[in-house]
């Protein structure tokens, strides 16, 4: 054996591990590097297709945010408009029936004058036949008086005789 063959295999003995590796290295060597090239294209890939991913679902949120902000903003318009339609539907309705409410108080206060002039054309033909009666019964009553009178003149005018 030549000098460097004993040095070779007194380093070999020394270190296995590495005697070990270099075998593999040459075996599996360019293998090894065309895996690790291969493997850090697809992390690659992998980081690229992520990311565009990632990008592509910001986009779509941003746009769905876009659109429900705009679907709110003409909700909202919407809404104010049926509000201030509302508003003057109430204030037409609410005008109208004041105004029948003022006209049914005009006719009920015209009703009611007129039943109080009936009424008082009536309380007038009561008390003026409460009036006759009364000089009916006062005329009759004097009557009696008179009648009375006469009766107690006429008794006197016995007893004297």
């Amino acid at each position: 054996m030549s000098k460097r063959g004993v040095f070779e295999e007194t380093k070999g003995a020394e270190n296995p591990d590495a005697h070990l590796e270099q075998i593999r290295s040459i075996l599996f060597g360019q293998q090894m590097q065309e895996f690790e090239r291969k493997l850090q294209g697809l992390e690659q890939r992998v980081q690229e297709n992520a990311g565009q991913m990632n990008q592509s679902l910001l986009d779509r949120i941003a746009t769905l945010e876009n659109r429900l902000v705009g679907l709110l903003q003409q909700e909202a318009e919407e809404r104010q408009i049926a509000d201030h339609s509302l508003q003057g539907s109430l204030d037409t309705a609410v005008d109208n029936l004041e105004g029948k409410l003022a006209s049914q108080m005009k006719e009920m206060r015209a009703d009611l004058k007129d039943q109080g002039k009936e009424l008082h054309k009536k309380l007038d033909h009561l008390a003026a036949s409460l009036q006759a009666a009364i000089d009916e019964l006062r005329l009759h009553k004097t009557d009696r008086a008179t009648l009375a009178n006469l009766l107690v003149g006429l008794a006197e005018k016995l007893r004297k005789e």
